[in-house]
């Protein structure tokens, strides 16, 4: 049903868009098809073509105003007119670039308030409280580092939701597991440089190169260039939230890696070329150090924290090559519900 009411919501905002007030002080509205205790609900835009969700209150009620970061606002407003006076709770977007989140927002409220009629403030600030941290912004952005893994993490993941739009719940990176993405039996791991020459790839931990049991690790390796025409690291999480079955869990996913969809202006400027995109199969003649390598030479594994940098072999010869890349991203995504 939540499903239905975005649509709804979408729809109405788009129709509103079309032709919104010049006055600043004016909003244009339109009735919703969930009602409250104190009467209907009301999609509206205004004069800046933001959008707006109202919820009509009692005399007796008082909204909790709230303004998060520059992006959601929550105050108080009243609608009158020749014959009717009625206070609303208005919830606004003032960030236009979030503008599908906030559509499921809404559509949460609509259901909350659906359900519970009599109650319809109280639904509401329960679900905004739920919403709310996706729209603050942080105090802090991704660093070098930070931002050129998850661009190449974020460059996987669009590669595989081409071939299911279930992707998303494969990639395990951000949750703290061992390797960025997991298939049951096989797993990627990412790492990405903006270094110009070279191969060389930091490790973390004697289990970030151990392959799953019984299964298969590939390693993906780009370089990137920093340049103002390379893709937008904005556009990119665009087109991955695009294709995926599951905005919300990859929305989750994104601020687990530190990336907030509020703070996409400071991203904005953000763009890479990716200059060389290798794969490689971790076998036997693969550089590494692995907790399953020390045991096997009955070595005990007292050590902790450890890391260790590897000077990848060159991809012409010891990678994978374009077709082989495709068959493997086919087989491990061939039992994911599309």
């Amino acid at each position: 049903m939540a499903g239905s009411l975005r649509d709804i919501l979408d729809d109405h905002w788009k129709v509103l868009e079309s032709d919104h007030p010049t006055n600043s002080n004016r909003l244009r509205t339109s009735d919703l098809p969930v009602e409250g205790r104190d009467g209907r609900l009301l999609a509206a835009v205004d004069a800046d073509g933001l959008r707006h969700i109202l919820i009509p209150i009692s005399r007796k009620q008082r909204v909790r105003r709230q303004l998060d970061g520059a992006n959601l606002r929550v105050a108080e407003r009243a609608l009158e007119t020749s014959t009717t006076y009625t206070r609303y709770a208005d919830v606004s977007c003032l960030n236009q670039e979030l503008n599908d989140l906030f559509s499921d927002v809404c559509s949460d409220v609509l259901l909350a308030v659906a359900s519970s009629p009599d109650k319809a403030l109280g639904a509401t600030h329960l679900v905004l409280d739920r919403w709310r941290s996706l729209f603050s912004t942080s105090s802090s952005v991704l660093g070098e580092s930070r931002l050129t893994g998850l661009f190449a993490e974020l460059w996987v993941l669009r590669r595989l939701l081409t071939k299911s739009s279930s992707a998303v719940s494969m990639w395990a990176g951000p949750a703290g597991y061992c390797h960025d993405f997991a298939f049951g039996a096989d797993a990627f791991e990412v790492k990405a440089t903006t270094a110009t020459d070279g191969r060389r790839v930091r490790i973390h931990g004697l289990d970030q190169l151990d392959a799953p049991h019984n299964g298969r690790l590939f390693v993906a390796w780009m370089r990137l260039q920093s340049r103002p025409d390379g893709h937008s690291l904005v556009d990119l999480v665009s087109e991955v939230l695009n294709l995926s079955d599951d905005q919300a869990a990859l929305v989750d996913k994104l601020q687990q890696s530190g990336y907030r969809l509020a703070d996409s202006d400071w991203y904005r400027d953000i763009r890479f070329e990716v200059v060389e995109d290798a794969w490689y199969a971790v076998d036997a003649e693969f550089p590494r150090l692995t907790i399953t390598q020390l045991s096997d030479s009955g070595l005990p594994v007292l050590v902790a924290d450890v890391a260790y940098t590897i000077e990848l072999p060159d991809p012409a010869t010891s990678g994978l090559d374009a077709s082989a890349v495709e068959a493997l991203h086919e087989r491990v995504m061939k039992d994911i519900a599309p």
